[in-house]
């Protein structure tokens, strides 16, 4: 799927239904023990 995917470093994807409860996204490119909290995702 093109154009749900944002990002070179660090990639984001996102996925879900146009209007439904919840939205899924997956960050890749993340080293290996680095620490994300929600309010680095937003």
């Amino acid at each position: 799927m093109s154009g749900n995917t944002l990002g070179k470093l660090f990639t984001v994807t996102t996925a879900g239904e146009s209007h439904g409860a919840a939205l899924v996204a997956i960050v890749d490119g993340c080293p290996p023990g680095m620490e994300l909290c929600e309010a680095d995702l937003q």
